[in-house]
């Protein structure tokens, strides 16, 4: 009786003094990994056009979501940039009779890492972008560890989500890759009963960090 009393009274001075915004930590790197010589950094008004992401273990939930928060990254961080957004460029695809194309292209981008130079120039002129970005999921884990436990009750909890991201950009006229970087986050919380760190807000991050980093 006294132990569980004790647990009680512990338990519920944790809850007080973690009642405010959990501790996060998140560590960043990002670095451009290649960039085509012949890319002046001026894009004179050509539109980006934007992908389906590749990876995520073929789930469509965190491709799309990808997409989206290229496109909304894109539009905070580079107001200088014609953007079309993700769902338009999907619907465009679709409505001009392009879909297979654009399928056969990402299936052969899934094993060879090339997007096909004739798929590209056609998707460019029916979007009218001379550009494309194409995100890459290459890795996304949770993990979870106690930091604290008394009388066999978990107390304090350790969430840590991993994310890697590529992001690719693409000449439509030529088909060749112009530029590339890449952003690795490890984002923890660490508080009472700490829940799990979700996919949105470790890619969001990733994602936002990535795209300053673009020419």
């Amino acid at each position: 009786m006294k132990k569980l009393i004790l647990v009680l009274a512990l338990s519920t001075g944790l809850l007080t003094s973690c009642a405010g915004d959990p501790l996060r930590q998140a560590n960043l790197g990002v670095r451009e990994t290649y960039r085509s010589p012949a890319f002046t950094e001026r894009y004179n008004g050509n539109a980006l056009g934007l992908l389906t992401a590749a990876g995520g273990d073929g789930r469509q939930e965190y491709k799309n979501i990808l997409g989206e928060f290229v496109e909304e990254a894109l539009k905070k961080e580079r107001p200088d940039l014609k953007i079309v957004p993700y769902w338009e460029s999907l619907s465009s695809i679709n409505s001009k009779g392009f879909t297979p194309d654009y399928a056969e292209m990402l299936r052969a981008y899934a094993t060879t890492g090339i997007l096909d130079r004739d798929s590209l120039k056609k998707l460019g002129i029916a979007l009218d972008v001379r550009y494309f970005v194409q995100p890459r999921l290459i890795n996304f884990q949770q993990r979870q560890s106690t930091r604290f436990s008394l009388l066999g009750l978990t107390l304090f909890k350790t969430h840590e989500s991993e994310i890697k991201i590529y992001l690719e950009m693409w000449d439509a006229q030529t088909g060749n890759v112009v530029w590339i970087g890449v952003a690795e986050t490890n984002m923890a919380s660490e508080k009472f009963m700490a829940r799990p760190i979700p996919f949105e807000e470790v890619a969001r991050y990733a994602i936002e960090n990535l795209i300053r980093k673009m020419p």
